[in-house]
């Protein structure tokens, strides 16, 4: 056997080339490496995102999951228990939710406030007190933050499939990088108790939901840098990244100014029309 000296995978004697982390094997020594593997196990580094997906039964499911979710706070770059395939797309959508209820409530707050500054104005709000948010409303920019969140990924695992020249898994990626930026269900719950309670600080909202972003980008990069047995160089997988981001944003931002944002402000206009 020959043990690489990159990844410490063990290969076999005929092989030239780890097929972990594509290091020369040609010039190891067998015989001095096969001595060394039989006084110390080899260490075996696999990529974090092609992690053999553990099948929990189901009577203790929600617990490990709960024990998951309590790992990502304790060490959020450390993901060292099993998982099953729908703990970082669920846990995305909770947030997701919690964090659009935030800013239902934030909305109706500064649609308050609004009327109030216009009355001490003397502008008439007759009937305005009753207009409220319209579901469709809520629904489309719940739908428009999946979509970013969802190029936001696809980004980076486009990008991990590049440095590291592998077969990653998509559901073990979203798992990763959700453990690693898990820190947000925490924020995104105290948001929306916040708002819920009318606790609706404008700056101190702002603070909050730019922090939720920047965690959101940490946990892509944690997942798509930390890893050892890059065959391509991870400045580029960044590039290639960002670059994914920006040509994306760029046309998804064209649709939903030309659409869907059009069709939001039809209805807010039409909403307040209608209470007045």
């Amino acid at each position: 056997m020959k043990k690489c000296p990159k990844c410490g995978a063990l290969m076999e004697k005929n092989v030239n080339f780890c097929t972990k982390c594509g290091a020369d094997l040609r010039n190891v020594n067998l015989g001095q490496e096969t001595k060394q593997t039989n006084t110390e196990p080899a260490k075996v580094e696999t990529a974090p995102v092609e992690e053999v997906q553990t099948q929990i039964p189901s009577t203790g499911r929600f617990q490990h999951y709960w024990q998951w979710l309590v790992e990502s706070w304790q060490k959020p770059a450390q993901n060292s228990l099993p998982t099953e395939s729908w703990y970082g797309w669920v846990t995305i959508l909770v947030e997701d939710l919690l964090f659009i209820l935030g800013l239902y409530f934030l909305a109706k707050a500064l649609i308050t406030g609004a009327i109030g500054l216009a009355s001490s104005f003397g502008v008439s709000t007759r009937g305005w007190g009753n207009y409220d948010l319209s579901f469709n409303i809520v629904f489309r920019v719940f739908i428009i933050i999946l979509v970013f969140e969802a190029i936001i990924i696809l980004a980076h695992f486009a990008a991990y499939k590049f440095v590291y020249n592998g077969h990653p898994n998509l559901f073990a990626f979203v798992n990763t990088s959700t453990h690693a930026s898990n820190l947000n269900l925490i924020l995104t719950a105290i948001f929306f108790l916040l708002m819920l309670l009318g606790l609706n600080s404008i700056r101190f909202s702002l603070f909050l939901i730019l922090l939720m972003i920047v965690i959101f980008f940490i946990g892509q990069e944690v997942t798509l840098l930390a890893h050892e047995g890059a065959v391509r160089d991870k400045v580029y997988g960044m590039l290639i990244a960002f670059g994914i981001i920006f040509v994306c944003t760029i046309i998804v931002n064209s649709i939903i100014y030309n659409s869907v944002l059009r069709v939001i402000i039809n209805e807010f206009m039409s909403g307040i029309n209608g209470a007045m």
